[in-house]
């Protein structure tokens, strides 16, 4: 980390969003080092805790956002399988066949929010948790 990464002696958003950037490929068995200039100490690790928990919080809330309008959409899905049912009943094909295509939307957007949204969520968590359990060294000024 430079001394762009910091304002007023703290961590900003932006050196916060670049120490995240550096992080991204580090297998989550691995400790993390971050090296800091020496005169930044008292202050980084407040600062990372502070926009660090900040993030965390907007992570918690999208998962549960992302919860919520899988079984919405999944609900609308089903809701469209029945209808689709009561259309086939009353044979109308044509109304049939398209409700039945929106019923499938439905419920492929429902799967993809409750597996892929979710997850990405989980690994951007689990990426920041490894961040604040890293450790953090001193650079020389030199360097």
């Amino acid at each position: 980390m430079g001394d762009d990464d910091f304002k007023d002696g703290k961590l900003t958003v932006a050196g916060y969003d670049n120490l995240k950037n550096q992080c991204d490929y580090i297998d989550y068995l691995e400790e993390i080092v971050i090296k800091i200039p020496p005169d930044k100490k008292d202050t980084f690790k407040d600062s990372l805790e502070f926009l660090a928990a900040n993030e965390l919080s907007k992570i918690k809330k999208d998962r549960i956002e992302a919860r919520a309008a899988s079984l919405i959409l999944l609900g609308g899905g089903v809701l469209f399988f029945l209808l689709g049912n009561l259309l086939e009943f009353m044979r109308r094909e044509l109304f049939f066949n398209i409700v039945l295509i929106a019923c499938w939307v439905f419920i492929w957007a429902a799967i993809e929010k409750w597996f892929f949204d979710r997850k990405d969520l989980r690994e951007r968590r689990k990426s920041i948790l490894q961040i604040l359990a890293g450790r953090i060294e001193l650079i020389d000024g030199d360097r």
